[in-house]
């Protein structure tokens, strides 16, 4: 009796022991399968089901990619694929909304054609709130199938919820933004599209056009300058955008005006970007304009003809300031000028050998008729092409040049013609410097030019003439 009691604790603890083990391999493969299905699940998602069948990414991947196969047969695979998967990377995002807008959607009625397995894609939908009841992306294709089955309404209370729980989902952001700016609800809409630019600034070339729309609307444009006074760190992308995205191009004039007056004022890299837009499209007034409206007082008391004539003002480089691409083998920069007092000259300075020179340009104004074009200048330019300054319409001909300016001249000089603007077809003008070389042998040039107080003012005569003479 002594010794079978003596066993039966021994037996007991082994038999505790194995159960323990086995509980433990157990629970090791439960962590790793589950562990290895999460990880699979966005690229592998069938692979991630058979580890862990409730898995809720894994179920919304197969149901985001099922949504657009219909449309497969009359789409390229590759962006169907993107369509189906959003992803957190640049260019891909972009093209993935791409898709979005137009892959797998029925255009007369703009909304998602259902996948020819709906109930399979809504039954995987389904399995992944049950598993995971804050499941964000299952929600929203709950959503995209209410909309495709033609239920606004309840599309939008699977849209609002995931919104609710997370504003990390940007089909669903994008759904409520273009919902809300369709029926009006202008709030809603600037709300939904601040979020969509601070999580996924990608997305700004698809939501900016919904904010110009609203800004354009004057309806409840207010709401999108409250915005931007804000300075939210999109402003920039936001006004990059913005002149392709109205239709009146006033519209960005306007909010840069009621901007001004905010705590947080346009940047001249924003409004730079608004007057290149402008120039681009041959609204050169309302570009000019909008120029002069943002120069500093000094600035615009001294504006003429010519903008920075003496070059005494860093160039902003808006189009109606010097603009200075410099090229290979030359270098191209304002300097002090060497007899002091403050003041500052351009420097044109070639080294040794073929030269890639690009260009000293700015845009003016001038009006219908005869001008004079003067210029200070002094250097040593040796090669078979020299400098010269010439003024062309912006879209169309060149009316005027000086003489070649090649040598040795120490000592200042003044170099003018006379030119005439047409009373057409010459809205605005370019006033250049160029490297006057008609064949790469004739870009051999070195030595250094220095110009300084160019002047455009009205001629007395409209008969072009151009000379080159010494200062006395």
């Amino acid at each position: 009796m002594g010794l079978f009691s003596y066993f039966r604790p021994h037996h007991a603890r082994r038999r505790r022991g194995i159960v323990l083990v086995v509980l433990a391999v157990f629970l090791a493969w439960r962590v790793v399968t589950e562990s290895l299905a999460a990880y699979l699940a966005g690229t592998m998602p069938r692979v991630a089901l058979w580890l862990d069948p409730g898995q809720p990414a894994a179920l919304v991947a197969l149901a985001d990619q099922a949504f657009d196969l219909p449309a497969a047969a009359e789409a390229d695979a590759g962006v169907v694929a993107a369509a189906g998967n959003i992803v957190e990377d640049g260019e891909d995002l972009s093209q993935a909304f791409s898709a979005f807008e137009s892959v797998g959607r029925d255009q007369s009625a703009a909304r998602p054609l259902p996948p020819r397995n709906a109930t399979l894609v809504r039954a995987r939908a389904r399995s992944a709130v049950m598993n995971a009841p804050l499941c964000v992306p299952a929600l929203r294709v709950l959503g995209q199938l209410a909309e495709a089955d033609g239920d606004d309404a309840v599309a939008g209370r699977f849209m609002r919820a995931a919104a609710r729980l997370s504003l990390h989902d940007n089909i669903a952001d994008y759904w409520l933004m273009k919902k809300s700016v369709a029926a009006g609800d202008d709030a809603s809409a600037v709300y939904y599209a601040d979020v969509l630019m601070r999580t996924t600034p990608q997305l700004a070339r698809f939501v900016v056009p919904a904010l110009a729309r609203i800004a354009e609307s004057g309806r409840s444009g207010r709401l999108v300058d409250k915005l931007l006074t804000g300075n939210p760190p999109w402003r920039a992308e936001f006004f990059s955008l913005l002149p392709v995205s109205v239709t009146d191009e006033r519209v960005p004039l306007d909010l840069l005006l009621r901007l001004r007056k905010s705590a947080a004022p346009p940047t001249a890299a924003e409004v730079e970007n608004t007057i290149d837009f402008l120039v681009a499209r041959r609204h050169y007034e309302l570009a000019y304009y909008i120029f002069l409206q943002f120069l500093p007082p000094r600035e615009l008391r001294s504006a003429g003809f010519l903008f920075n004539s003496s070059f005494e003002d860093a160039p902003s480089g808006a189009p109606f300031d010097w603009r200075i691409v410099s090229g290979a083998g030359v270098t191209v920069d304002i300097v002090p000028r060497a007899d002091g007092h403050g003041r500052h000259t351009l420097m044109v300075d070639f080294q040794y050998g073929r030269v890639d020179y690009r260009s000293v340009s700015e845009l003016v104004m001038l009006g219908p008729g005869s001008y004079e074009f003067k210029a200070r200048f002094k250097g040593q330019l040796a090669g078979p092409r020299g400098l010269k300054w010439r003024i062309a319409c912006a879209a169309g001909p060149r009316i005027g040049e000086t003489p070649m300016i090649i040598g040795m001249m120490p000592d200042w000089r003044t170099v003018t013609f006379t030119f005439t603007v047409p009373p057409k077809d010459c809205r605005a003008q370019y006033v250049r410097l160029d490297l006057d070389a008609r064949t790469a042998s004739e870009q051999l040039v070195s030595g250094s030019m220095l110009f300084d107080r160019l002047e455009i003012a009205r001629a007395a005569t409209g008969n072009a003439s151009r000379k080159a003479v010494p200062d006395p």
